[in-house]
């Protein structure tokens, strides 16, 4: 009898320890008071509808708003970036920029490109690809392959 007891006590103070600790969860004070630019979210949901929209061809994309032109280190040439969308457009592993010649690349862009900025355009915040868009086009590797300026396509240059 005494060993039932000391049995139903251990048992007892087991499954204890498995029940949660209610009272003990704090939900982070700073994800609450981040603040986002209405440009940062349009651009989150053009990019979020071109993923939805394209769910088994999408590229990996990247769409900010530079103010201040901090996204020009990306270019090899000397390129204006301050008050453009920025666009980084990489391979994502399925082989869509790999074996391509140089002219067979820049028409790849073209098109990838005239996509990603019709759903730009949709939200408002662009209406001229030539004047409004920057873009840089990357490799599986995070290698640039092209680039996107004042309306015309050039390959990286060394």
């Amino acid at each position: 009898m005494k060993s039932k007891k000391l049995l139903a006590a251990f048992l007892l103070g087991v499954s204890l320890c498995f029940v949660p600790v209610l009272g003990h969860g704090e939900v982070r004070h700073m994800w609450n008071e981040a603040k986002a630019t209405l440009m940062e979210i349009v651009l989150l949901e053009a990019r979020i509808d071109y993923m939805m929209r394209n769910p088994d061809v999408f590229l990996d994309v990247f769409l900010r708003y530079d103010s201040t032109g901090r996204f020009a280190r990306e270019f090899p040439v000397n390129v204006n970036t301050k008050g453009k969308i920025f666009i980084g457009v990489q391979d994502n592993k399925r082989g869509g920029y790999s074996y391509k010649s140089g002219t067979a690349l820049l028409e790849l862009f073209k098109v990838d490109l005239k996509l990603l900025f019709a759903f730009v355009k949709v939200k408002g915040v662009a209406t001229n690809m030539d004047t409004d868009i920057v873009a840089v086009f990357y490799s599986r590797g995070s290698i640039p392959l092209g680039y996107f300026y004042q309306g015309e396509y050039h390959l990286w240059e060394k």
